[in-house]
């Protein structure tokens, strides 16, 4: 982007070359409309929210919680107080936004679920409470942290007074440098804060994202197992003690909702797989997936999207709303994640590889996710074999969703139970030698 007196210019795609080049052409003519760029703007020389071009990836929905990515400076606090950050609310006030914000992601300890009750109850318990901001492994969390972080932390900070808590702390993938160095600097640059905002990280393993497990990852336990509820975290968590976990689009929604009186009344959803770029929008809760999806450009005809992240449901149908209501009642996740599969795509094989990562990442501590994984990923290599067996997948999965402990275990087998309910003929097919995709012809490795 190139700014100047109320009019930027976006260019898209840029290599380091084009960049530079369209650096020479600014310092050469001052003017925003040099070396062709792809959009431009107009807008106030004082706009404090992210001026929206007509562009692929960024024309789609409503920028409320993502309106400071990109376009406000994210480490310095005076941005961000510009467009009414760093309230001091009555703690009530944030107690009864809680009743109608609902928990973002399944990392989230109150996930899809109102935070209210979660909240009083640990401003009402004994003990020294703590926050949580869990952002590992989400691509709007890390999104959040790297380019709009004060959303995050004025959440957290509000909330953390509002149950007595004098310490955050926010958990983020060691992977993730980025985003761990930006919300690190924030951080040291938030004003006038009598709450300790600490970062940590933690492994890039996708079940350390499980509150449990990041609660075991921060206490430096090297062995991550999802802990025995109850009690759970809100009674026992870190260190003993009660313990909200909230992920960072949780608490930018609390943040955004303190400045503007009332919440948002959007999802952030990103979208992955077979696209040009990923995407990550944020949409009005009563836009269905076919807004969402249409905001990235796919690299070939569209076939299915595996809905909620890794263990999301699969469909065709992209007309299912992305409210988590609409989502649950047709088998999808809401973790804020649509990876969209083209027409080349096997189904089989996403699936069978997605049960054998959960083989393969589960922790192990409870039988119904360690030995249910393993034994779904073998079912699955049987198809190619000729033993396609959809009762003994279907009772196998509905033993993992049932007993698990966890929501690893819980959601590790719903992207084949619905993959066999939307394309039931591409296992019958691989089962008698066929793949209908063309893309698999040999069994999947063990």
């Amino acid at each position: 982007m190139v700014t100047l007196d109320g009019q930027t210019g976006f260019h898209t795609g840029c290599s380091l070359e084009r960049i530079e080049a369209i650096v020479r052409a600014f310092e050469e003519t001052g003017d925003v409309t040099a070396a062709d760029p792809d959009a431009v703007v107009d807008h106030g020389p004082g706009q404090t929210t992210f001026p929206t071009p007509e562009l692929s990836g960024l024309r789609t929905g409503v920028r409320e919680i993502l309106d400071g990515c990109g376009w406000r400076r994210p480490t310095d606090p005076a941005d961000h107080e510009a467009v009414g950050g760093f309230v001091d609310p009555d703690p009530d006030a944030v107690i009864d936004l809680g009743g109608t914000l609902d928990g973002r992601g399944w990392r989230d300890l109150c996930h899809d679920a109102p935070l209210a009750d979660t909240w009083e109850s640990v401003r009402s318990a004994a003990g020294d409470p703590v926050v949580v901001v869990n952002a590992h492994g989400n691509a709007a969390d890390t999104l959040l942290l790297e380019s709009a972080p004060f959303e995050a932390l004025d959440g957290a900070v509000a909330l953390a007074d509002a149950v007595g808590a004098e310490r955050v702390i926010v958990y983020a993938s060691a992977d993730d440098e980025r985003a761990v160095q930006t919300v690190r600097d924030a951080a040291a640059n938030y004003p006038d804060s009598p709450i300790t905002v600490d970062v940590e990280t933690g492994p890039a393993e996708y079940r350390a994202a499980e509150p449990s497990m990041a609660i075991e990852s921060l206490e430096g336990n090297h062995r991550l197992e999802a802990r025995i509820r109850p009690p759970d975290l809100d009674a026992v968590g870190l260190h003993g003690r009660p313990t909200l976990v909230h992920t960072p689009r949780t608490l930018a929604h609390l943040s955004v909702a303190l400045r503007e009186g009332e919440p948002a009344g959007t999802r952030v959803m990103t979208v992955t797989g077979d696209v040009a770029d990923p995407v990550t929008v944020e949409v009005p809760a009563s836009e269905t997936l076919e807004t969402v999806v249409d905001a990235a450009e796919m690299t070939g005809a569209f076939k299915a999207a595996s809905v909620g992240g890794r263990f999301g449901g699969v469909t065709d149908d992209l007309t299912v709303g992305v409210k988590p209501d609409a989502l649950a009642a047709n088998d999808l996740g809401s973790e804020g994640v649509v990876r969209v599969l083209a027409d080349d795509r096997c189904l089989v094989e996403f699936v069978g590889q997605r049960a054998q990562f959960a083989a393969d990442e589960n922790c192990g501590r409870c039988v119904p996710c360690r030995e249910g994984t393993t034994q779904l990923a073998g079912l699955l290599r049987d198809v190619y074999d000729g033993g396609y067996d959809p009762e003994a997948i279907e009772e196998l999965i509905d033993v993992m969703t049932t007993s698990s402990i966890c929501a690893f275990g819980v959601q590790a087998g719903r992207p084949t139970r619905t993959a066999l309910s939307a394309f039931e003929s591409e296992f019958e097919a691989h089962a008698d030698g066929r793949c209908p995709a063309g893309s698999c012809l040999e069994p999947l490795e063990a």
